[in-house]
């Protein structure tokens, strides 16, 4: 999966030799130093400290503490512009990381402001159709605008109560194959974990690292399309890739315009976002449908089968009873001859007799 980001990063970026800003690369960025030219940078930003980010993740088995990259710039508040301290950059690469983002519109525009005019940022995003996010609502326009509007810093009472809540233990393979296991419907948490965490949030203002935005390849794009509305930042869509068969995250490449933002930019930037007809939106869900009308065949056959057993039991169960029919028919016939019953009652009358 990692191969397919860098693919797409690199087929559309000139990294070796440009300055990018990666948002979230752990043990795992997308650029790594080697990477680059002479002429080319790349920064790292995160959360925390590279010390900090090892102590988070020591008991996590998948995260390789000596591998997490040093950390060039700290945002532990969600302010970009202040935590690169007025540096540009001709690309940002987050992988994984907006949907834990409390302020969505915020993050897009920060990022908007420390691009270079005709920069572009690379954006990799969890379709929670196949994600342990299955069973949560995608995040609406209306919600992301409530965390702008009320200046979010850390993720709501409600993101962290449904991450522990309603997240489970989604197989993305499974999903995709329409394959049915018990255990893929576990909690990752339980309702009790997200109720203290909820309370813990409300009294202290606890920052509990959950996915606060929900996507699809469909919702997001339609959050982007609404924010370019409101002239809340202007993208263009320079590059989508929808959710693969068999993946679990669609990517987009949106352009910061070279010009200042007027009714064309405007304009461009609307008429750049995707346009998700009814088959694209179904299809990944494909798989899953013909794995259901697979079984359904199997059933059908099956029902065929035990009901042309139960025809050929109830011939079979006829042609008896009409065969002892016949035979009781015989023996009737023969016992209703005059020879027999005289013969039968010679016989009787003679064993009467002995009897005495």
């Amino acid at each position: 999966m990692s191969n397919a980001r860098r693919e797409f990063l690199f087929e559309l970026e000139n990294v070796k030799g440009s300055v990018g800003l990666e948002i979230g690369p752990l043990n795992k960025p997308l650029v790594k130093k080697e990477d680059l030219e002479s002429n080319g940078e790349i920064f790292y930003l995160d959360h925390l400290s590279r010390e900090e980010l090892q102590e988070k993740y020591k008991d996590e088995a998948s995260v390789k503490k000596d591998e997490i990259v040093s950390i060039d710039f700290v945002c532990r508040d969600g302010d970009l512009l202040k935590a690169t301290s007025g540096h540009t950059f001709d690309y940002v690469v987050a992988s994984h990381m907006i949907e834990h983002a409390p302020n969505l519109l915020l993050f897009l525009s920060d990022v908007h402001n420390i691009l270079k005019p005709g920069g572009t940022c690379v954006l990799i995003i969890p379709d929670k159709r196949f994600t342990f996010d299955i069973n949560r609502p995608v995040s609406t326009f209306g919600s992301v605008l409530e965390n702008f509007l009320s200046k979010a810093a850390y993720p709501s009472i409600s993101a962290v109560y449904d991450h522990s809540a309603m997240a489970i233990n989604a197989n993305g393979h499974n999903l995709w194959h329409g394959i049915v296991n018990a255990d893929d419907t576990r909690l990752l948490a339980s309702e009790s974990i997200g109720w203290e965490a909820a309370h813990r949030v409300h009294k202290e203002g606890h920052y509990y690292d959950v996915h606060v935005n929900i996507f699809t390849p469909e919702s997001f794009c339609s959050i982007l399309e609404q924010a370019i509305s409101h002239e809340i930042v202007f993208f263009e869509v320079n590059k989508f890739v929808d959710t693969q068969v068999g993946q679990i995250e669609f990517m987009l490449q949106l352009k910061k315009p070279q010009n200042e933002p007027n009714e064309l930019v405007k304009s461009r930037c609307l008429a750049s976002i995707p346009k998700f007809e009814i088959e694209s939106i179904l299809s990944p869900y494909m798989p899953q449908v013909r794995a259901l009308s697979a079984a359904l065949q199997t059933s059908s056959e099956l029902n065929l089968k035990l009901k042309e057993e139960l025809t050929a039991t109830q011939i079979s169960s006829r042609a008896e009873i009409e065969r002892l029919q016949g035979e009781l028919l015989v023996v009737y016939k023969v016992l209703k001859r005059k020879s027999v019953r005289l013969v039968l009652l010679i016989i009787d009358k003679f064993y009467a007799t002995f009897r005495k």
